[in-house]
C-alpha cells in the first residue's frame, strides 16, 4: 500500500529529469512526497493507538465552533454564506482533536463549494451525547465514491491536491474521542458530515 502511494510521485520525478523546468517539478514532488509520508505516519500512529482515548477537558462548544468557522470562512469563495448554529453549552472532550476534525471538514467543504452556504451546527442529543453537523451546498459525493471515502490508501495520484487521507484520519480521531464520523448519504443538496460524540 505504501509503495502504491509513493510510486506515482517517484515516476513524475523520474520523467522530469532532463526536461525544461525539471528542477521545479523535482522540488514540488519532494515536498508532496514528504507530506504524503508524514500523513501516512500520522494515520498509522492513530491506528496503533486507537484503543487509547484522548485526554478530555471541559469545552465551550459555542466558542470553539465560532472560532473554527471564523478561521475557515477566510478561505471560502466570495459570496458563500457561513452559518454557525451552536447553543451555549459545555461538553467534556479533547479540544485539539475536535478542532482538527471540524477544521478539516470545513476546509473540505470550502474546496467543494462554489456558491451557496457552509454551515456548522451542534445539537445536544441527551445528557451524554452531542452531534456536530457540517453542511455545504457544493458537490454531491457520488454513491460509488462513498464506499471508499473513509478508507486510506485509495488515492494514488501524484501531487494530488486532495490526498485522500484527511477523512480516514478524522474518523480515527473521532473514534478516539468516543465518537463516530460519517457521511449523511440521505442529504442530496450538497454534502453533509455528522460527528457524534459521547462524553
Amino acid at each position: 500500500n505504501i509503495n502504491t502511494q509513493i510510486t506515482p510521485t517517484l515516476e513524475v520525478m523520474e520523467e522530469a529529469i532532463g526536461n525544461p523546468g525539471f528542477t521545479d517539478t523535482i522540488q514540488q514532488s519532494i515536498v508532496a512526497l514528504k507530506r504524503r509520508v508524514s500523513i501516512m505516519q500520522t494515520y498509522i500512529s492513530l491506528e496503533e493507538s486507537r484503543a487509547e482515548a484522548y485526554p478530555i477537558n471541559n469545552l465551550d462548544v459555542k466558542l470553539l465552533c465560532e472560532t473554527v468557522m471564523q478561521k475557515a470562512s477566510s478561505t471560502f469563495n466570495s459570496g458563500i454564506e457561513s452559518v454557525t448554529t451552536v447553543p451555549r453549552v459545555t461538553i467534556k472532550t479533547n479540544s485539539e482533536a475536535l478542532e482538527h476534525i471540524l477544521t478539516y471538514l470545513l476546509s473540505r467543504a470550502a474546496s467543494n463549494t462554489a456558491s451557496g452556504r457552509i454551515s456548522l451546527e451542534f445539537k445536544k442529543r441527551n445528557a451524554r451525547t452531542g452531534q456536530f453537523i457540517i453542511t455545504d451546498t457544493g458537490t454531491v459525493i457520488e454513491p460509488e465514491m462513498q464506499e471508499t471515502l473513509f478508507k486510506p490508501f485509495t488515492e494514488t495520484d501524484p501531487l494530488a491536491k486532495e490526498d485522500g487521507w484527511g477523512l480516514p484520519i478524522c474518523q480515527l480521531m473521532a473514534y478516539k474521542l468516543n465518537g463516530t464520523l460519517k457521511l449523511d448519504t440521505e442529504y442530496k443538496k450538497g454534502t453533509r458530515y455528522i460527528l457524534d460524540l459521547c462524553s
